[in-house]
């Protein structure tokens, strides 16, 4: 009773050194009685034999792990330092997880061999404890910031030509109706993941828990093709942005520009978690909000470069119904992101925060829509720039807003790659894919400049791409989005035998 979590932890561990199997089977600081002590009998009321204990266990365990290792099992701020490691493992894995490579993306599979975990299609309902997987040391406020940077992309940028073929009551209702509606999404993928399986981690997981391996496979097929084409499209945009940024660079082709983009975000492309991103984030919702602010003045001191103004209108512009269905689309794909929310789940230290992660995120990225859309379409007319940017006059103004576009943008990019990345490095080099070091490193060096680089040729070859990557995109969003939750929420509840009790107007929005 005298000892702390990491003791109970070093009690089993170091009881196992002699044979070799120092292997942890708990991550350090769990609560008392979750650790079998299976090297030395628990002390009954010895404090003082308590006390004495733990501190042999220390000095045995230093031994053992060194260090830095010890201070990492004990110490809660070096959780997410490459020098620290913690040994954990469930459903009958035992993977070393060392340092900043701990987000895994698949809850499934053992990475030492393949085989599908122990029990892991038995529902697990959410109890606090970490039994595998990434460590949980994300604050729902960090998770907040993930949320942003992912969705609040350059979709924002894009909403204003949207208004304009909406008008401003179609516009603004399907702005709000849209961001209830991908709220609730994220609140019932919380709800599946909380009150049924906690040790889901992806799409991929949870899909094949309900059908099995073929709808696994059609489902992360369909993310990692989304995925892709999105971070094609940011290497693009990157460029875009930098061309813009430097207008007066008229010697400079578009396709250097492009490789200007991949040289920036290599370095940037190397973080492995969502909670060492989130640092980033913030910085990206900052950036896209003050420019944004740039934008608006713009706007309103009337030295933007619209060539001639129409006035807006409260009605919806007469149009071919497909250019207004890509309208409505564009305004759903700006709310898209709900594929990686459970990776972001898997790395909160409280999963059943993440609806109010999700809603404070959800109330910022409307009031930022509306804002941007209303105030551009109310100054900029009808004929509004498709990308707000190039709305800009040619000065210092412009640039200053299209280098803050370019961080959103590089910030974007690595948010939306992580869990492909992740797949590929698995693919190439499981043994080095927790592991820490040199060799790991370089390896994870290796699969961000290979995405790159194919992710470039691909964008800038094919003439097509941009269409290409907008109807992988209109396809996956509302698949993402509305049929994936609703239908994991649906299975789930039946599995458990909790369908007759939800709540009627859950049952509305499912069907």
């Amino acid at each position: 009773r005298g000892f702390s979590g990491g003791e109970r932890y070093l009690v089993s561990l170091v009881g196992k050194a002699g044979t070799g199997e120092a292997r942890g089977e708990r991550m350090a600081g769990e609560k008392e009685g979750d650790v079998e002590m299976s090297a030395v009998p628990r002390p009954e009321g010895q404090h003082q034999l308590g006390e004495s204990l733990g501190q042999s266990i220390r000095g045995a365990a230093a031994a053992v792990l060194g260090a830095e290792q010890m201070r990492a099992l004990e110490d809660p701020s070096l959780i997410n330092s490459t020098r620290g490691s913690v040994l954990g493992g469930s459903f009958g894995s035992k993977v070393h997880i060392a340092g900043a490579s701990r987000s895994l993306v698949s809850s499934l599979r053992n990475p030492e061999d393949g085989s599908i975990r122990e029990n892991i299609t038995e529902l697990h309902p959410e109890n606090g404890q970490a039994d595998y997987g990434p460590a949980r040391v994300s604050n729902w406020w960090n998770t907040s910031f993930i949320i942003m940077a992912e969705i609040m992309g350059t979709g924002i940028l894009s909403l204003p030509s949207t208004m304009a073929g909406l008008g401003y009551i179609l516009g603004s209702f399907s702005i709000v109706v849209f961001a209830i509606g991908v709220y609730y999404a994220g609140f019932i993928l919380s709800k599946v993941k909380n009150r049924y399986y906690k040790q889901v981690l992806s799409y991929g997981d949870m899909s094949y828990i309900i059908h099995g391996e073929v709808f696994e496979k059609f489902t992360r097929g369909l993310l990692y093709a989304n995925w892709y084409s999105l971070m094609c499209y940011y290497i693009l945009a990157l460029a875009s942005c930098l061309m813009s940024a430097f207008y007066w660079r008229t010697d400079i082709c578009f396709w250097m520009w492009g490789l200007m983009a991949v040289a920036i975000l290599v370095p940037f492309a190397q973080p492995r978690t969502f909670h060492a991103i989130s640092f980033f984030s913030l910085l990206s919702t900052v950036s896209i909000i003050v420019a944004v602010a740039i934008i608006a003045a713009a706007f309103i001191t009337g030295t933007t470069t619209e060539e001639e103004f129409v006035p807006p209108t409260w009605k919806v512009p007469q149009q071919p119904f497909l250019a207004g269905y890509s309208n409505i689309a564009n305004i759903l794909f700006a709310f898209q992101g709900q594929s990686e929310f459970y990776e972001m789940m898997g790395e909160m230290k409280n999963p059943k925060k993440f609806t109010l992660s999700l809603g404070v995120a959800q109330i910022v990225m409307v009031v930022m829509y509306l804002f941007t859309a209303v105030l551009a379409y109310h100054y900029g007319g009808a004929d509004v720039n498709g990308f707000v940017l190039y709305s800009l006059p040619t000065n210092r103004l412009r640039t200053v807003c299209a280098l803050l576009i370019a961080i959103h943008i590089v910030v974007a990019y690595i948010i939306t790659g992580q869990p492909l990345t992740y797949k590929l490095h698995q693919a190439m080099s499981p043994r080095t894919l927790h592991a820490s070091g040199a060799k790991s490193a370089l390896v994870h060096l290796g699969t961000t400049l290979m995405i790159l680089i194919v992710g470039y040729v691909v964008a800038n070859v094919i003439p097509f791409f941009s269409d290409m990557q907008g109807i992988i995109a209109a396809l996956a969003a509302s698949a993402i989005v509305f049929f994936y939750p609703s239908y994991f929420y649906m299975s789930s509840a039946k599995r458990a035998g909790d369908w007759a009790g939800v709540p009627i107007y859950e049952k509305i929005y499912i069907y």
